[in-house]
């Protein structure tokens, strides 16, 4: 079941609504501004409902949301490189300067205006138990080429094997040569949004390696086994098992921010296993399910957030992100796979999330 109703207004006065997607055993809230992910209450062992998203206590309070709290980020989520990039032969393309020293690289696009930051106009479609939001972006708007439409449809189901699977597809058409690498910021904490630390959720990761980072938190250009370095999560283990080790990427990143490359990849290919978690305080599990080459393990190091709903506070890691992408900063290593979005190929990637319990 599908409903809807007015959450507030911009400041321009627009009308932001709120949806609800509702199942038998869970409940997602979602809204228009930035296609974000509001909340997802789903039962622990006991079968008590819980919310495992964290989040904001208003609309206004996601209006600054630097944590990008449940959010759609583009068109080019993550970090570039001195805020520039080549697609293609000859198409240059020139991004706000947000991050880092000097501010000389660039952060999501658009820290004021991408996609986390825009109107989305939404629908239900009740068939699929989803939403459709779509939201357009002109030629040239944010640095990249093409007259763009951006689509996320959001699908809440309960399967028979007792869990629930939250669906979130992304796609991008265009009508010139352009550059796309969505992904959706939630931050989870299985035994609740306002439960605390989640550095004892046991996660483990389909992937033997990891992207190193700079001092600016850019990709260094390397692919590094996770062998034998606290990036090792072929194993189940808890998040903070190693996060304060002697190791400098840790000590960069003040705990894990880095993209992981999650095994098998191939285009066009069917969402596949890339983490499984479960938080043995509540019982719940959580299972993610990628089509892109990527995805980024953020342990929430840098979380301050006074305004949280219900009343809450988060502090660093009271939640893990972990946001499925084509590499960081990929446009400047062209061994990599690179996410250009043409006419003929539109961008379309896939989010599964399955969420369950253990048996007891």
């Amino acid at each position: 079941m599908v409903s809807s109703e007015v959450l507030g207004r911009m400041p321009t006065g627009e009308q932001v609504h709120l949806f609800t997607i509702s199942t038998p055993r869970a409940r997602l809230r979602l809204m228009e501004f930035g296609a974000a992910l509001l909340s997802l209450e789903v039962p622990d062992a006991s079968g008590t409902a819980g919310d495992v998203l964290l989040g904001m206590a208003s609309l206004e309070d996601y209006f600054d949301n630097p944590a990008c709290h449940g959010s759609t980020v583009g068109p080019i989520a993550n970090r570039t490189d001195g805020a520039e990039m080549t697609i293609g032969p000859a198409v240059a393309c020139h991004l706000a300067r947000n991050d880092g020293p000097g501010q000389r690289n660039n952060l999501h696009t658009s820290l004021t205006s991408g996609l986390h930051k825009r109107i989305w106009r939404a629908a239900a479609v009740e068939k699929r138990n989803a939403v459709r939001l779509t939201c357009q972006l002109g030629e040239g708007e944010l640095g990249l080429p093409g007259n763009r439409t951006f689509t996320c449809e959001v699908s809440l189901v309960d399967l028979p094997d007792e869990t629930t699977r939250l669906t979130v597809s992304y796609s991008c058409k265009t009508d010139a040569l352009t550059f796309v690498n969505m992904t959706n910021h939630s931050y989870f904490n299985l035994a609740g949004h306002n439960a605390g630390t989640a550095m004892g959720t046991v996660v483990r990761l389909e992937a033997d390696e990891f992207l190193p980072i700079r001092e600016d938190s850019v990709s260094t250009g390397e692919i590094r086994p996770v062998d034998g370095t606290p990036f090792d999560f072929r194993e189940p283990k808890t998040l903070g098992c190693d996060i304060d080790g002697n190791d400098e990427q840790l000590r960069r990143a003040r705990g894990y921010d880095h993209c992981f490359c999650i095994r098998n990849w191939k285009p066009g290919a069917p969402p596949r296993l890339a983490l499984s978690a479960r938080d043995p305080r509540s019982g719940r599990t959580l299972e993610i399910y990628v089509t892109t080459p990527g995805a980024h393990l953020y342990t929430g190091n840098w979380l301050d957030d006074a305004h949280a709903k219900g009343g809450g506070t988060y502090q660093p890691r009271a939640g893990f992100a972990f946001e499925p992408e084509f590499y960081p900063d990929c446009a400047h290593h062209l061994s990599w796979p690179q996410p250009i979005c043409t006419p003929a190929q539109p961008y379309i990637q896939t989010i599964v999330y399955q969420l369950g319990t253990m048996s007891r």
